[in-house]
């Protein structure tokens, strides 16, 4: 394998890893935050179902964010546009 070849590899895991790392804390903080807010209403009104609603508002939104994140849908909520990337390699 090239030189230059071992540098794209590299380059193309270290996406795939940040990808990876950012779908699973944007998960986890939207189902933390709603899991917080659902605590605090329990406490506040004595509501007994708080943090199970809020709990699943909190799903809702993390699926939300990880089809956002993953391309399948815009921040509009819009089915998104195929993207036409340049690739180094076809730029001649």
């Amino acid at each position: 394998m090239r030189k230059r070849d071992e540098k794209k590899d590299r380059r193309e895991i270290i996406r795939a890893l940040s990808m990876v790392l950012q779908i699973g804390l944007a998960m986890m903080t939207c189902m933390g935050i709603s899991l917080a807010i659902g605590y605090y209403i329990d406490r506040l009104t004595g509501f007994k179902y708080g943090v199970l609603i809020m709990l699943f508002v909190g799903i809702l939104a993390a699926f939300r964010s990880l089809f956002i994140l993953t391309g399948r849908i815009g921040p509009d909520g819009k089915k998104a546009a195929p993207n036409e990337e340049k690739h180094e390699d076809s730029e001649n």
